[in-house]
């Protein structure tokens, strides 16, 4: 893949993750100037940080998917794999998934789609599937606690992100140091315990060294949201997550699938969808 590249992939995931949400009875998935911002943020920094691991498809000279991977400490995430409707079916989504595990080390995984043939991909490539629940709704503000200790904003951010990073998942914060601080997004600190990258409609990132900084990191989350949620990633070694979704009135539904071939198991962690 090649940093030229970038703008007509990014076409080509909205077309894709569009017709998903279509064919799964959800909303349609609009290509606004902050969506096309975010999603072409995403894969150019991908493809710069990680070009060995960046890979694109293309026929007859149309570029009709790719393969973002990245590799940190020694742990090998699965960014982003997509395939244009239409050239779906046909054995591209196999290619790139063998291109991108030639870069994939003993400690690997993916956050797969609902789309049954990305798992059924998954799972034949020695993934190991853990579903997940995802919380969507209006959190009820009466019921979101008061917290202490947690600040949104400050230069101390990355070192957090790092050290949790490190304790969770076994990689540090890597290439992504600067990130979303750069695209202006808020972070809510616990220094040295936890962090949550926040987004209008929920977090973007959230991790701790312990339930309870979890559980206020969570909360502020949702007190800091200015949209209805949606909490992903909440699998059964999350449930203090579960918790407070709950406890907060939101509706749990089934989600997708945090597929893992070597890497433990990481709690209390909801992780980037972009990042891991």
């Amino acid at each position: 893949m090649l940093a030229t590249d970038v703008a007509p992939l990014v076409e080509v995931q909205h077309q894709t993750f569009d017709d998903l949400a279509r064919r799964i009875n959800e909303a349609p998935f609009e290509l606004t100037p902050d969506t096309r911002e975010r999603l072409t943020a995403r894969m150019a920094h991908l493809q710069a940080s990680d070009p060995e691991s960046a890979w694109a498809a293309e026929v007859d000279g149309e570029l009709v998917g790719c393969a973002l991977a990245l590799v940190r400490d020694g742990m090998w995430f699965l960014s982003l794999l997509m395939v244009k409707p239409g050239y779906q079916g046909k054995g591209i989504g196999r290619e790139l998934l063998d291109a991108s595990l030639t870069t994939s080390t003993d400690r690997s995984w993916i956050l797969s789609t609902v789309e049954p043939a990305a798992v059924r991909r998954y799972q034949r490539a020695g993934f190991a599937l853990h579903p997940t629940y995802t919380a969507k709704g209006v959190p009820d503000r009466a019921a979101i606690p008061a917290v202490s200790g947690v600040r949104v904003g400050g230069d101390e951010h990355a070192e957090t992100m790092d050290h949790v990073l490190r304790v969770l998942r076994g990689a540090g914060l890597g290439a992504e140091a600067g990130f979303y601080a750069e695209r202006g997004s808020s972070i809510a600190v616990v220094p040295g315990k936890g962090f949550a990258v926040l987004r209008p409609l929920g977090t973007a990132w959230l991790g701790a060294v312990d339930e309870a900084t979890a559980r206020d990191l969570l909360w502020t989350v949702l007190a800091e949201a200015t949209e209805p949620v949606e909490i992903d990633w909440l699998g059964a070694d999350q449930q203090w997550g579960v918790d407070v979704c709950l406890d907060a009135r939101l509706t749990l539904g089934a989600g997708a699938s945090v597929c893992l071939r070597g890497q433990p198991t990481m709690s209390p962690y909801l992780p980037s969808g972009a990042f891991g």
